[in-house]
């Protein structure tokens, strides 16, 4: 029997209560690590923390909504009490607005979402990493996404987020060079979660009513081999390469690719439509 990739690790799960956290947190849990369920719905996560349950008596419960300081310090501090250290962390908390820039929104959805999606990643990350410091060893793993590296329109607020989660984790990874904490961030394409469940398909952004939702299960798995490969960037499927590297030589030849992938000769050339759509697999 091969060796399981995180045994004996405790792993801290932001956003555990459904969608990659979940996964993630199952997948984990599979692999041999001690899982810590964090997020604000205590009842969601109890009932994560059964599922895991089932297979594994390593999970624990630690209630906290990221954009509170003192929510999250408490949270990490019963952790650390608990089992004395934390090996992995993966910044997967999140929420996201759908829209135009100009709409009356934008502003107060942005500064939502800079609170939870990327000041919830700094201030978990900044309440682990005295641990891990001590340790000598840990890793990070930072949820981004697709739109990370090149934004989509009416998708502008949620892709400077992930834009601005992208420059902290390389500095962060910069920083802790030597340390022996490892820094890596993940960037999944369109995947189905609850994330934009309550998003009307007309408001989508244009290029998501051409790609099918890869599930969250892939996300997880490809987080987890990446970690343990401790892989700097993941991307997730492939396919999001070839939109990165056309944005890397040109912002035109990205926003081609981008106006491609609403088109149905590309989607079915690349297999990034297979019939089904964000809204309808969710139903």
């Amino acid at each position: 029997m091969s060796k399981k990739r995180f045994q004996n690790q405790v792993v801290v799960v932001t956003g555990a209560s459904s969608g990659i956290g979940r996964a993630a947190a199952l997948a984990f849990a599979r692999e041999g690590a001690t899982t810590v369920l964090l997020s604000r719905s205590r009842e969601k996560l109890e009932k994560v923390a059964e599922e895991i349950g089932a297979f594994s008596e390593g999970v624990f419960v630690a209630p906290a909504d990221v954009s509170s300081k003192q929510e999250v310090d408490a949270a990490i501090a019963n952790v650390l009490a608990k089992f004395g250290r934390i090996d992995v962390l993966f910044n997967n908390a999140g929420k996201s607005e759908v829209g135009p820039t100009d709409a009356p929104w934008f502003i107060e959805g942005v500064q939502e979402m800079f609170d939870v999606d990327f000041l919830g990643t700094v201030r978990v990350t900044q309440a682990v990493l005295p641990a891990m410091r001590r340790q000598r060893a840990g890793r990070i793993l930072n949820m981004s996404s697709v739109v990370g590296r090149k934004a989509f329109a009416r998708f502008g607020g949620y892709s400077s987020i992930m834009h601005a989660i992208v420059g902290y984790t390389d500095a962060l990874r910069q920083e802790l060079k030597g340390t022996g904490i490892e820094v890596s961030i993940i960037h999944p394409a369109l995947t189905q979660t609850p994330l934009l469940a309550s998003v009307r398909p007309e408001d989508m952004p244009p290029p998501f009513r051409r790609l099918s939702p890869i599930p969250a299960g892939q996300v997880a798995e490809a987080a987890l081999k990446g970690l343990s490969k401790n892989r700097p960037r993941i991307v997730v499927p492939w396919q999001p390469k070839l939109l990165m590297l056309a944005q890397a030589i040109s912002p035109r030849l990205g926003d081609l690719v981008v106006t491609l992938l609403q088109t149905r000769m590309f989607s079915w050339v690349f297999r990034t439509f297979r019939g089904r759509t964000y809204q309808h697999s969710s139903s």
